[in-house]
């Protein structure tokens, strides 16, 4: 007996010495935290009112999502090319307008960045915008500071995809200004995610609506690592036609009604030539009148109602005009996809 007790002892005293070994072991293997991702951990955040704002790189940040509205970049993406072939008659070029605007700088001033040629991450010098950077907060982007100081993207996914693959895939590492919401630097793996998850801070379902693990998640932004979620797109479509989102929106607040509109029979749009104006106009206009037709208090889905989701209680006819008409979002967005075709 006292035998089994000594052999008992020393199998857990190895096991023990194994488990500290196996820790110091991957702590000295894992790589040294870089200067960079030193200053990023010790990040402090402000407060809505006054968000801590923070520069950063196109390629230093993480999707916290899988996929993204293809249409909705195709959009931008195909309006940017075709400003370009006329760019000295426009005074103010749209992809440096977007530029401004994620910077919360307002809008480009006229007539300084219409030069041929120039890219978001070498600007003409006479480029400007209106304000100073961080001057409007609200229309910036957000990220939370991850283990190993890691940048999570938690909004802005669509605009800074589009940056990414703009003028020929030139701007990976053009930097940006953008809000930390959170900083959980401090936080294991495994205990971060749990984090994010419980703070609404990721997606986990990819362009199908099928569940992910957050190890599934791109490394990257843009076309080539995020999935497309034609739906996503669909929503981008009806925005301010059939919903609005309200001033304190809930995040993600976009794929709850992808999900509520891919359940519905008649919205398949797998069945839908979406590269044929007319039938995509119809679809949105379909989209839109769904939307309006639900009651402040319904379930749309994820446990949101219709009036947490912004739902309008009639289809603005005026916004899907100026979205379908010859120079509006949607035929940006089909000529695009048409020449990726090409």
């Amino acid at each position: 007996m006292h035998t089994t007790h000594a052999a008992s002892a020393l199998l857990l005293a190895l096991s023990f010495s194994h488990a500290v070994w196996a820790k110091d072991a991957a702590v000295a293997t894992a790589p040294a935290l870089s200067a960079r991702q030193q200053a990023l951990m010790a990040t402090v955040v402000g407060s809505a009112a006054h968000p801590r704002i923070l520069q950063v790189r196109l390629d230093e940040l993480h999707p916290t999502q899988p996929a993204i509205g293809y249409d909705q970049v195709y959009y931008k993406l195909g309006r940017y090319a075709a400003e370009e072939k006329h760019i000295a008659d426009i005074a103010r070029p749209k992809k440096f307008a977007d530029l401004c605007e994620a910077n919360g700088q307002g809008d480009v001033l006229p007539d300084t960045a219409n030069v041929p040629g120039a890219t978001l991450a070498a600007p003409p010098a006479g480029y400007r915008c209106k304000a100073a950077v961080g001057s409007r907060p609200d229309d910036m982007k957000s990220v939370v500071i991850g283990p190993r100081g890691v940048v999570y993207l938690t909004d802005g996914h669509h605009t800074f995809s589009t940056f990414w693959d703009a003028d020929g895939g030139r701007n990976h590492q053009l930097k940006v200004w953008v809000k930390v919401s959170d900083n959980f630097s401090a936080l294991g793996e495994a205990a971060f995610w749990t984090r994010m998850r419980a703070e609404n801070k990721v997606w986990l379902k990819n362009g199908r609506n099928q569940a992910i693990t957050p190890q599934q998640l791109p490394a990257a932004i843009g076309l080539a690592s995020l999935g497309d979620d034609p739906y996503r797109s669909l929503v981008y479509f009806t925005r301010e036609i059939g919903y609005k989102p309200p001033a304190q929106a809930t995040e993600f607040l976009e794929f709850y009604w992808a999900g509520w509109l891919r359940d519905k029979p008649a919205l398949d749009l797998a069945r839908i030539d979406l590269l044929d104006p007319a039938a995509y106009a119809g679809v949105i206009l379909q989209a839109a009148q769904a939307m309006v037709a639900l009651r402040p208090d319904d379930i749309v889905s994820g446990g949101k109602r219709a009036a947490d989701l912004g739902a309008l209680d009639k289809v603005d006819r005026e916004t899907l005009d100026e979205l379908t008409q010859n120079k509006g979002k949607l035929g940006y967005a089909i000529a695009y996809r048409k020449s990726l075709a090409q």
